[in-house]
Protein backbone atom coordinates (compact mmCIF):
# COMPACT_ATOMS: atom_id res chain seq x y z
CA UNK A 1 0.00 0.00 0.00
CA UNK A 2 1.19 3.45 -0.70
CA UNK A 3 0.54 6.40 1.52
CA UNK A 4 -1.68 8.92 -0.13
CA UNK A 5 -1.45 12.38 1.28
CA UNK A 6 -4.72 13.85 2.43
CA UNK A 7 -6.53 15.86 -0.15
CA UNK A 8 -6.59 19.59 0.32
CA UNK A 9 -9.45 21.46 -1.29
CA UNK A 10 -9.12 24.75 -3.13
CA UNK A 11 -11.18 26.41 -0.45
CA UNK A 12 -8.64 25.30 2.15
CA UNK A 13 -5.88 26.97 0.16
CA UNK A 14 -7.91 30.11 -0.22
CA UNK A 15 -8.50 30.18 3.53
CA UNK A 16 -4.80 29.86 4.25
CA UNK A 17 -4.00 32.55 1.69
CA UNK A 18 -6.54 34.86 3.30
CA UNK A 19 -4.99 34.34 6.69
CA UNK A 20 -1.51 35.04 5.41
CA UNK A 21 -2.68 38.04 3.41
CA UNK A 22 -4.51 39.51 6.41
CA UNK A 23 -1.50 38.96 8.62
CA UNK A 24 0.67 40.72 6.03
CA UNK A 25 -1.80 43.61 5.75
CA UNK A 26 -1.89 43.99 9.54
CA UNK A 27 1.86 44.23 9.61
CA UNK A 28 1.75 46.74 6.78
CA UNK A 29 -0.84 48.87 8.60
CA UNK A 30 1.18 48.83 11.80
CA UNK A 31 4.33 49.88 9.96
CA UNK A 32 2.27 52.52 8.13
CA UNK A 33 1.12 53.98 11.45
CA UNK A 34 4.67 54.12 12.74
CA UNK A 35 5.90 55.64 9.47
CA UNK A 36 3.12 58.26 9.48
CA UNK A 37 4.09 59.48 12.98
CA UNK A 38 7.85 59.08 12.52
CA UNK A 39 7.79 61.30 9.43
CA UNK A 40 6.41 64.20 11.49
CA UNK A 41 9.52 64.82 13.55
CA UNK A 42 11.17 68.15 14.06
CA UNK A 43 10.61 71.23 16.17
CA UNK A 44 6.91 71.98 16.61
CA UNK A 45 5.55 74.67 18.94
CA UNK A 46 2.72 73.86 21.33
CA UNK A 47 -0.72 75.15 20.35
CA UNK A 48 -1.26 76.83 23.72
CA UNK A 49 2.16 77.68 25.18
CA UNK A 50 5.71 78.48 23.95
CA UNK A 51 7.02 74.95 24.57
CA UNK A 52 8.75 73.33 21.58
CA UNK A 53 8.41 69.56 21.19
CA UNK A 54 10.57 67.30 18.96
CA UNK A 55 7.65 65.70 17.11
CA UNK A 56 3.90 65.90 16.51
CA UNK A 57 3.38 62.76 18.58
CA UNK A 58 5.10 64.26 21.64
CA UNK A 59 3.20 67.52 21.13
CA UNK A 60 -0.13 65.70 21.13
CA UNK A 61 0.89 63.97 24.36
CA UNK A 62 1.96 67.30 25.90
CA UNK A 63 -1.36 68.97 25.01
CA UNK A 64 -3.23 66.07 26.56
CA UNK A 65 -1.24 65.98 29.81
CA UNK A 66 -0.54 69.69 30.39
CA UNK A 67 -3.51 71.43 28.78
CA UNK A 68 -6.09 68.62 29.14
CA UNK A 69 -6.75 68.87 25.42
CA UNK A 70 -6.87 65.70 23.33
CA UNK A 71 -6.69 67.08 19.81
CA UNK A 72 -7.56 63.91 17.92
CA UNK A 73 -10.37 62.90 20.25
CA UNK A 74 -11.86 66.41 20.22
CA UNK A 75 -11.75 66.56 16.42
CA UNK A 76 -13.44 63.17 16.27
CA UNK A 77 -16.11 64.19 18.80
CA UNK A 78 -17.03 67.40 16.94
CA UNK A 79 -16.56 65.97 13.40
CA UNK A 80 -13.71 68.29 12.44
CA UNK A 81 -12.67 67.40 8.88
CA UNK A 82 -9.28 68.09 7.31
CA UNK A 83 -10.31 71.50 5.92
CA UNK A 84 -11.69 72.70 9.24
CA UNK A 85 -8.61 71.27 10.98
CA UNK A 86 -6.22 73.27 8.76
CA UNK A 87 -8.21 76.45 9.37
CA UNK A 88 -8.24 75.74 13.11
CA UNK A 89 -4.46 75.28 13.31
CA UNK A 90 -3.83 78.52 11.39
CA UNK A 91 -6.40 80.30 13.59
CA UNK A 92 -4.66 79.06 16.75
CA UNK A 93 -1.24 80.09 15.46
CA UNK A 94 -2.47 83.56 14.52
CA UNK A 95 -4.88 84.41 17.35
CA UNK A 96 -3.31 82.37 20.21
CA UNK A 97 -6.68 81.53 21.83
CA UNK A 98 -7.18 79.61 25.07
CA UNK A 99 -8.03 75.91 25.17
CA UNK A 100 -11.55 76.86 26.25
CA UNK A 101 -11.99 79.16 23.26
CA UNK A 102 -10.89 76.42 20.85
CA UNK A 103 -13.32 73.97 22.45
CA UNK A 104 -16.13 76.51 22.02
CA UNK A 105 -15.14 76.92 18.36
CA UNK A 106 -15.28 73.16 17.85
CA UNK A 107 -18.67 72.92 19.56
CA UNK A 108 -19.91 75.70 17.25
CA UNK A 109 -18.84 73.77 14.13
CA UNK A 110 -15.67 75.78 13.58
CA UNK A 111 -17.38 79.19 13.49
CA UNK A 112 -14.29 80.96 14.90
CA UNK A 113 -12.14 79.89 11.95
CA UNK A 114 -14.77 79.63 9.21
CA UNK A 115 -13.18 82.45 7.18
CA UNK A 116 -11.30 81.10 4.14
CA UNK A 117 -8.38 83.40 5.03
CA UNK A 118 -7.37 80.75 7.56
CA UNK A 119 -6.66 78.33 4.72
CA UNK A 120 -3.46 80.29 4.17
CA UNK A 121 -0.64 78.78 6.23
CA UNK A 122 0.48 80.98 9.11
CA UNK A 123 3.75 79.02 9.05
CA UNK A 124 4.35 76.91 5.97
CA UNK A 125 6.81 74.72 7.93
CA UNK A 126 4.31 73.97 10.71
CA UNK A 127 4.26 70.19 11.17
CA UNK A 128 0.76 70.38 12.63
CA UNK A 129 -0.47 71.34 9.16
CA UNK A 130 1.09 68.16 7.78
CA UNK A 131 -0.60 65.95 10.38
CA UNK A 132 -3.38 63.87 8.79
CA UNK A 133 -6.21 64.39 11.25
CA UNK A 134 -8.65 62.15 9.39
CA UNK A 135 -6.12 59.31 9.45
CA UNK A 136 -5.68 59.83 13.20
CA UNK A 137 -9.44 59.92 13.74
CA UNK A 138 -9.94 56.66 11.87
CA UNK A 139 -7.31 54.90 13.96
CA UNK A 140 -8.72 56.34 17.18
CA UNK A 141 -12.20 55.26 16.16
CA UNK A 142 -10.92 51.75 15.32
CA UNK A 143 -9.12 51.59 18.67
CA UNK A 144 -12.30 52.50 20.53
CA UNK A 145 -14.18 49.82 18.58
CA UNK A 146 -11.62 47.15 19.47
CA UNK A 147 -11.65 48.25 23.10
CA UNK A 148 -15.43 48.03 23.25
CA UNK A 149 -15.30 44.47 21.85
CA UNK A 150 -12.73 43.52 24.47
CA UNK A 151 -14.43 45.09 27.49
CA UNK A 152 -18.03 44.47 26.53
CA UNK A 153 -20.85 46.73 25.57
CA UNK A 154 -21.67 47.74 29.14
CA UNK A 155 -18.16 49.04 29.82
CA UNK A 156 -18.15 50.85 26.48
CA UNK A 157 -21.38 52.66 27.24
CA UNK A 158 -20.12 53.67 30.70
CA UNK A 159 -16.80 54.84 29.26
CA UNK A 160 -18.39 56.98 26.55
CA UNK A 161 -20.93 58.35 28.98
CA UNK A 162 -18.19 59.54 31.31
CA UNK A 163 -16.23 61.03 28.41
CA UNK A 164 -19.28 62.86 27.11
CA UNK A 165 -20.03 64.21 30.59
CA UNK A 166 -16.47 65.53 30.90
CA UNK A 167 -16.51 67.02 27.37
CA UNK A 168 -19.87 68.65 27.91
CA UNK A 169 -18.71 70.11 31.23
CA UNK A 170 -15.64 71.55 29.55
CA UNK A 171 -17.76 72.97 26.74
CA UNK A 172 -20.12 74.59 29.23
CA UNK A 173 -17.19 76.09 31.12
CA UNK A 174 -15.76 77.41 27.85
CA UNK A 175 -19.10 78.97 26.91
CA UNK A 176 -19.32 80.64 30.33
CA UNK A 177 -15.81 82.05 29.84
CA UNK A 178 -16.85 83.30 26.39
CA UNK A 179 -19.85 85.08 27.95
CA UNK A 180 -17.58 86.74 30.50
CA UNK A 181 -15.27 87.96 27.74
CA UNK A 182 -18.24 89.34 25.81
CA UNK A 183 -19.39 91.22 28.89
CA UNK A 184 -15.88 92.63 29.31
CA UNK A 185 -15.93 93.81 25.67
CA UNK A 186 -19.29 95.45 26.30
CA UNK A 187 -17.89 97.29 29.31
CA UNK A 188 -14.90 98.43 27.24
CA UNK A 189 -17.20 99.83 24.55
CA UNK A 190 -19.18 101.64 27.21
CA UNK A 191 -15.97 103.17 28.54
CA UNK A 192 -15.03 104.14 25.00
CA UNK A 193 -18.32 106.00 24.61
CA UNK A 194 -17.79 107.79 27.93
CA UNK A 195 -14.34 108.83 26.82
CA UNK A 196 -15.66 110.16 23.51
CA UNK A 197 -18.20 112.27 25.37
CA UNK A 198 -15.45 113.55 27.68
CA UNK A 199 -13.28 114.41 24.66
CA UNK A 200 -16.12 116.47 23.22
CA UNK A 201 -16.45 118.33 26.52
CA UNK A 202 -12.72 119.04 26.67
CA UNK A 203 -12.66 120.24 23.07
CA UNK A 204 -15.60 122.49 23.85
CA UNK A 205 -13.73 124.06 26.77
CA UNK A 206 -10.63 124.75 24.66
CA UNK A 207 -12.67 126.13 21.79
CA UNK A 208 -14.71 128.37 24.07
CA UNK A 209 -11.57 129.90 25.54
CA UNK A 210 -10.09 130.45 22.10
CA UNK A 211 -13.22 132.11 20.71
CA UNK A 212 -14.75 133.81 23.77
CA UNK A 213 -11.69 134.61 25.91
CA UNK A 214 -12.78 133.06 29.21
CA UNK A 215 -11.16 133.96 32.52
CA UNK A 216 -7.69 132.31 32.74
CA UNK A 217 -8.06 131.12 36.33
CA UNK A 218 -11.49 129.67 35.73
CA UNK A 219 -10.29 128.02 32.53
CA UNK A 220 -7.30 126.50 34.34
CA UNK A 221 -9.61 124.85 36.84
CA UNK A 222 -11.86 123.50 34.09
CA UNK A 223 -8.95 122.21 32.03
CA UNK A 224 -7.40 120.53 35.07
CA UNK A 225 -10.65 118.71 35.68
CA UNK A 226 -10.93 117.78 32.02
CA UNK A 227 -7.43 116.26 32.07
CA UNK A 228 -8.23 113.74 34.81
CA UNK A 229 -8.26 110.80 32.39
CA UNK A 230 -8.69 107.40 33.98
CA UNK A 231 -7.11 104.14 32.88
CA UNK A 232 -10.45 102.91 31.60
CA UNK A 233 -10.69 105.97 29.33
CA UNK A 234 -7.23 105.19 27.97
CA UNK A 235 -8.32 101.63 27.21
CA UNK A 236 -11.37 103.03 25.43
CA UNK A 237 -9.10 105.27 23.36
CA UNK A 238 -7.04 102.33 22.11
CA UNK A 239 -10.17 100.22 21.58
CA UNK A 240 -11.53 102.87 19.22
CA UNK A 241 -8.52 102.20 16.95
CA UNK A 242 -9.51 98.55 16.70
CA UNK A 243 -12.33 99.50 14.31
CA UNK A 244 -11.46 99.31 10.62
CA UNK A 245 -13.38 102.43 9.59
CA UNK A 246 -11.08 104.84 11.42
CA UNK A 247 -8.05 103.33 9.65
CA UNK A 248 -9.75 103.59 6.28
CA UNK A 249 -10.45 107.27 7.00
CA UNK A 250 -6.80 107.91 7.85
CA UNK A 251 -5.48 106.01 4.82
CA UNK A 252 -7.86 107.92 2.55
CA UNK A 253 -6.40 111.18 3.87
CA UNK A 254 -4.06 111.46 0.89
CA UNK A 255 -2.36 114.68 2.03
CA UNK A 256 -1.29 113.03 5.27
CA UNK A 257 -0.45 109.53 4.00
CA UNK A 258 1.30 110.64 0.80
CA UNK A 259 3.39 113.13 2.79
CA UNK A 260 4.79 110.27 4.87
CA UNK A 261 5.25 108.10 1.78
CA UNK A 262 7.09 110.79 -0.16
CA UNK A 263 9.34 111.66 2.77
CA UNK A 264 10.34 108.03 3.31
CA UNK A 265 10.61 106.87 -0.31
CA UNK A 266 12.38 110.03 -1.55
CA UNK A 267 14.94 109.96 1.27
CA UNK A 268 16.08 106.31 1.25
CA UNK A 269 19.52 107.31 2.54
CA UNK A 270 17.89 107.97 5.91
CA UNK A 271 16.45 104.44 6.15
CA UNK A 272 18.87 102.10 4.38
CA UNK A 273 20.34 99.68 6.89
CA UNK A 274 18.63 101.44 9.82
CA UNK A 275 16.50 100.02 12.63
CA UNK A 276 13.13 101.80 12.82
CA UNK A 277 10.47 102.04 15.54
CA UNK A 278 6.89 102.74 14.41
CA UNK A 279 4.86 104.07 17.36
CA UNK A 280 1.12 103.44 16.99
CA UNK A 281 1.54 101.49 13.75
CA UNK A 282 -2.16 100.88 12.98
CA UNK A 283 -2.34 98.94 9.72
CA UNK A 284 1.46 99.12 9.41
CA UNK A 285 1.54 101.45 6.39
CA UNK A 286 4.51 103.49 7.69
CA UNK A 287 6.40 100.33 8.65
CA UNK A 288 5.98 98.97 5.12
CA UNK A 289 7.13 102.28 3.60
CA UNK A 290 10.26 102.11 5.79
CA UNK A 291 10.90 98.47 4.88
CA UNK A 292 10.54 99.28 1.18
CA UNK A 293 12.98 102.18 1.59
CA UNK A 294 15.67 99.76 2.80
CA UNK A 295 15.34 99.68 6.57
CA UNK A 296 17.25 96.76 8.10
CA UNK A 297 14.34 96.01 10.42
CA UNK A 298 11.19 97.71 11.71
CA UNK A 299 9.52 97.17 15.09
CA UNK A 300 5.85 98.23 14.98
CA UNK A 301 3.94 98.78 18.23
CA UNK A 302 0.21 99.24 18.74
CA UNK A 303 -2.10 98.52 21.65
CA UNK A 304 -5.28 98.08 19.61
CA UNK A 305 -6.39 94.81 18.03
CA UNK A 306 -5.77 96.22 14.53
CA UNK A 307 -2.19 94.98 14.93
CA UNK A 308 -3.36 91.45 14.09
CA UNK A 309 -4.56 92.67 10.69
CA UNK A 310 -1.28 94.56 10.31
CA UNK A 311 0.56 91.24 10.69
CA UNK A 312 -1.54 89.71 7.91
CA UNK A 313 -0.99 92.77 5.71
CA UNK A 314 2.80 92.57 6.11
CA UNK A 315 2.72 88.85 5.32
CA UNK A 316 0.50 89.42 2.29
CA UNK A 317 3.03 91.89 0.93
CA UNK A 318 6.07 89.72 1.65
CA UNK A 319 7.44 92.03 4.38
CA UNK A 320 6.76 89.91 7.48
CA UNK A 321 10.44 88.98 7.79
CA UNK A 322 11.44 92.67 8.02
CA UNK A 323 8.74 93.88 10.43
CA UNK A 324 8.22 92.67 14.00
CA UNK A 325 4.84 93.56 15.49
CA UNK A 326 4.42 94.08 19.25
CA UNK A 327 0.97 94.44 20.77
CA UNK A 328 0.62 96.51 23.90
CA UNK A 329 1.12 99.93 25.44
CA UNK A 330 4.55 101.18 24.45
CA UNK A 331 5.45 102.10 28.03
CA UNK A 332 4.61 98.58 29.24
CA UNK A 333 5.97 96.21 26.57
CA UNK A 334 9.50 94.87 26.11
CA UNK A 335 10.86 95.51 22.64
CA UNK A 336 13.27 93.13 20.88
CA UNK A 337 15.68 95.99 20.10
CA UNK A 338 17.41 98.18 22.67
CA UNK A 339 18.01 101.30 20.52
CA UNK A 340 16.57 102.61 17.24
CA UNK A 341 18.08 104.86 14.59
CA UNK A 342 14.69 106.31 13.60
CA UNK A 343 11.37 106.68 15.39
CA UNK A 344 8.41 107.40 13.16
CA UNK A 345 4.80 107.94 14.14
CA UNK A 346 1.56 109.35 12.80
CA UNK A 347 0.38 110.72 16.14
CA UNK A 348 -1.23 114.06 15.22
CA UNK A 349 -4.81 114.78 16.26
CA UNK A 350 -7.33 117.57 15.84
CA UNK A 351 -5.46 120.90 15.98
CA UNK A 352 -2.32 118.78 16.41
CA UNK A 353 -2.43 118.06 20.16
CA UNK A 354 -5.98 116.86 20.67
CA UNK A 355 -5.27 113.14 20.73
CA UNK A 356 -2.73 112.54 23.52
CA UNK A 357 -0.31 110.47 21.40
CA UNK A 358 2.70 112.78 21.48
CA UNK A 359 3.41 111.82 25.11
CA UNK A 360 4.21 108.25 24.01
CA UNK A 361 6.42 109.46 21.15
CA UNK A 362 8.46 111.63 23.54
CA UNK A 363 8.76 108.71 25.96
CA UNK A 364 10.00 106.51 23.12
CA UNK A 365 12.49 109.21 22.12
CA UNK A 366 13.98 109.36 25.63
CA UNK A 367 13.99 105.58 26.11
CA UNK A 368 14.82 104.09 22.71
CA UNK A 369 16.39 106.65 20.34
CA UNK A 370 20.05 105.94 19.63
CA UNK A 371 22.62 108.79 19.71
CA UNK A 372 22.46 110.62 16.40
CA UNK A 373 19.00 109.24 15.66
CA UNK A 374 15.92 111.24 14.77
CA UNK A 375 12.18 111.30 15.32
CA UNK A 376 9.96 111.99 12.29
CA UNK A 377 8.06 114.22 11.74
CA UNK A 378 10.32 116.50 13.76
CA UNK A 379 8.79 120.00 13.55
CA UNK A 380 5.26 121.36 13.87
CA UNK A 381 3.71 124.83 13.65
CA UNK A 382 0.25 125.68 15.00
CA UNK A 383 -1.73 128.57 13.49
CA UNK A 384 -5.09 130.28 13.91
CA UNK A 385 -6.87 132.31 11.26
CA UNK A 386 -10.12 134.29 11.10
CA UNK A 387 -12.81 133.28 8.60
CA UNK A 388 -16.03 134.85 7.43
CA UNK A 389 -18.57 132.22 6.47
CA UNK A 390 -22.08 133.61 6.82
CA UNK A 391 -23.63 130.52 5.27
CA UNK A 392 -22.04 128.31 7.90
CA UNK A 393 -23.13 130.67 10.66
CA UNK A 394 -26.65 130.71 9.32
CA UNK A 395 -26.79 126.91 9.18
CA UNK A 396 -25.54 126.63 12.75
CA UNK A 397 -27.07 129.68 14.48
CA UNK A 398 -30.02 131.15 12.61
CA UNK A 399 -31.47 127.68 12.11
CA UNK A 400 -32.82 127.86 15.66
CA UNK A 401 -34.97 130.94 14.92
CA UNK A 402 -37.54 128.86 13.07
CA UNK A 403 -37.62 125.09 13.52
CA UNK A 404 -40.79 123.84 11.86
CA UNK A 405 -42.55 127.01 13.00
CA UNK A 406 -41.12 127.00 16.54
CA UNK A 407 -38.45 129.27 18.08
CA UNK A 408 -35.55 127.57 19.84
CA UNK A 409 -33.32 130.58 20.52
CA UNK A 410 -31.99 129.13 23.78
CA UNK A 411 -29.97 126.64 21.72
CA UNK A 412 -27.85 129.37 20.12
CA UNK A 413 -25.53 129.99 23.06
CA UNK A 414 -24.63 126.32 23.31
CA UNK A 415 -23.98 126.08 19.57
CA UNK A 416 -21.65 129.09 19.66
CA UNK A 417 -19.55 127.38 22.32
CA UNK A 418 -19.09 124.21 20.31
CA UNK A 419 -15.99 123.37 18.27
CA UNK A 420 -16.30 121.77 14.82
CA UNK A 421 -13.92 119.75 12.68
CA UNK A 422 -14.45 121.06 9.17
CA UNK A 423 -12.74 121.92 5.91
CA UNK A 424 -13.01 125.61 5.08
CA UNK A 425 -13.07 127.30 1.70
CA UNK A 426 -10.06 129.44 0.87
CA UNK A 427 -12.21 132.41 -0.04
CA UNK A 428 -13.67 132.55 3.49
CA UNK A 429 -10.26 133.35 5.08
CA UNK A 430 -10.20 137.07 5.89
CA UNK A 431 -7.10 137.44 8.13
CA UNK A 432 -3.43 136.62 8.01
CA UNK A 433 -2.54 133.46 9.95
CA UNK A 434 -1.15 133.91 13.44
CA UNK A 435 1.51 131.50 14.74
CA UNK A 436 0.58 130.37 18.25
CA UNK A 437 3.07 127.53 18.89
CA UNK A 438 6.09 125.74 17.39
CA UNK A 439 7.08 122.27 18.56
CA UNK A 440 10.47 120.64 17.96
CA UNK A 441 9.90 116.96 18.73
CA UNK A 442 13.64 116.35 19.20
CA UNK A 443 13.92 118.82 22.10
CA UNK A 444 10.47 119.48 23.60
CA UNK A 445 9.11 117.95 26.81
CA UNK A 446 5.62 116.98 27.90
CA UNK A 447 5.40 120.20 29.95
CA UNK A 448 5.82 122.22 26.76
CA UNK A 449 2.53 120.85 25.47
CA UNK A 450 0.54 122.76 28.08
CA UNK A 451 0.73 126.41 27.11
CA UNK A 452 -1.11 129.66 26.61
CA UNK A 453 -0.15 132.40 24.19
CA UNK A 454 -1.33 135.79 23.04
CA UNK A 455 -1.97 136.41 19.37
CA UNK A 456 -3.53 138.98 17.07
CA UNK A 457 -5.20 138.58 13.69
CA UNK A 458 -4.53 141.12 10.96
CA UNK A 459 -7.57 141.51 8.74
CA UNK A 460 -7.12 141.37 5.00
CA UNK A 461 -10.70 142.27 4.10
CA UNK A 462 -13.67 144.20 5.46
CA UNK A 463 -15.85 141.36 6.75
CA UNK A 464 -17.52 139.88 9.80
CA UNK A 465 -15.33 137.23 11.42
CA UNK A 466 -17.72 134.37 12.13
CA UNK A 467 -15.18 131.84 13.41
CA UNK A 468 -11.56 131.33 14.38
CA UNK A 469 -9.97 128.30 12.73
CA UNK A 470 -6.97 126.37 14.04
CA UNK A 471 -4.65 124.30 11.83
CA UNK A 472 -1.05 123.05 11.84
CA UNK A 473 1.87 122.42 9.48
CA UNK A 474 4.03 119.30 9.69
CA UNK A 475 7.70 119.21 8.63
CA UNK A 476 10.16 116.37 7.97
CA UNK A 477 13.22 118.56 8.28
CA UNK A 478 16.27 116.93 9.83
CA UNK A 479 18.80 115.55 7.29
CA UNK A 480 16.25 115.44 4.47
CA UNK A 481 17.72 115.84 0.99
CA UNK A 482 14.32 115.86 -0.71
CA UNK A 483 11.36 117.62 0.94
Amino acid sequence: DCCVPPLVSDSDHEYDDDINENEWNDDEDDSGEEEEMNMLTGDVVCLFCPLVEPSVESLLSHCNKVHSFDLVESCLKWSIDCISYIKMINYIRQKTPTVEAVEVGMACHGSLWSNDLYMKAFDSEDLMLQFDIEWAQSHLSQGLTDESKHNGNSNQNLHHSEEEDVSESKAVAALVACVHRTEADRDLLREELDRALEDIRRLKVVGQQLVMGADDKKLGTRLAAANQDSLSEEDGYFASYGHHDIHMTMLKDRVRTESYRDFIMKNPQLFQGKVVLDVGCGTGILSMFAAKAGAQHVVAVDQSSIIYQAMDIARENGLHDKITFVKGRLEDVTLPVEKFDIIISEWMGYFLLFEAMLDSVLWARDRYLAPGGCVYPDHFSMFVVGVSDLDLRKSKIEFWDDVYGFKMSCMKSSVIDEVYVKLIRKETVVTEPALVKEIDVMTCSVKDLEFSTEFSLKCQADADITAVVGYFDTDFAAACQTK
